[in-house]
């Protein structure tokens, strides 16, 4: 490995280096007092950062960061002859300590993210994570008005996720409501509160499908109207 170990304990502090590196700079701070320093406080700095404002970056982030760091060039300050020699081996590490800087920053605060315009529902609610889940199914239905359904099952979660912004908005005194069908009993899942949340619930058994109706407000016993969408089996999502 060429890379001078000391510029790596930034990269190390977020768990962005290979597993050969990172077997490589273990060895190395076990003699580097310095690095070992640095690598517990960046670590704590993360863990501050990530519990502010949890975040889920999408996987071309780091490449892109990356790709921007090394277009930046790295200046090296004008010292006097008698601190020359200390700065060397400061630059480099300033240098890897910036890039580990720009990571965190980029992972932990949602200053910009240009990729949300193709990216599911806001990382951080329940709708989210069905949708972000690593086995996630997801399938898009057409409602009888034209709009669109998106819905999520994630098996290994359990869940199914509705994402309801596209739906179109109701009258004041008007609810969606979910309903459940599973040997021809019909019963209520409940009433989407916030098109903007959209709703999360266990994935039904096998055998079971949902829809969605217009009800009154608050809800109601038995389907008043007919369903705006196909009943839909979550299992063959």
């Amino acid at each position: 490995m060429s890379t001078d170990l000391h510029t790596l304990s930034g990269a190390y502090a977020i768990d962005a280096l290979s597993p050969a590196e990172a077997e490589e700079f273990e060895k190395h701070l076990d003699e580097c007092p310095a690095c070992h320093d640095e690598v517990r406080e960046l670590q704590a700095a993360a863990a501050r950062m990530g519990a502010s404002e949890a975040t889920v970056p999408p996987p071309s982030l780091k490449s892109r960061v990356l790709a921007a760091a090394d277009e930046l060039p790295q200046l090296p300050p004008k010292v006097t002859a008698i601190e020359e020699r200390r700065s060397r081996r400061w630059v480099p590490r300033l240098a890897g300590l910036a890039a580990a800087a720009v990571l965190l920053a980029a992972a932990a605060v949602g200053i910009s993210r240009p990729w949300e315009q193709d990216a599911p529902p806001v990382a951080g609610n329940p709708v989210s994570e069905v949708f972000n889940a690593p086995d996630a199914h997801v399938a898009t239905v057409k409602t009888a008005d034209g709009h669109r359904l998106t819905v999520a099952t994630s098996p290994d979660s359990g869940q199914m996720a509705l994402e309801t912004q596209s739906l179109g908005r109701l009258r004041g005194d008007k609810v969606y409501q979910m309903w459940a069908e599973h040997n021809k009993k019909v019963t209520s899942i409940g009433v989407i509160e916030d098109l903007g949340d959209g709703k999360v619930m266990p994935i039904p058994t096998y055998g079971t499908r949902v829809t969605i109706t217009v009800e009154p407000e608050g809800g109601s016993r038995k389907p008043t109207s007919p369903p705006i969408m196909p009943w839909m089996d979550p299992q063959a999502i």
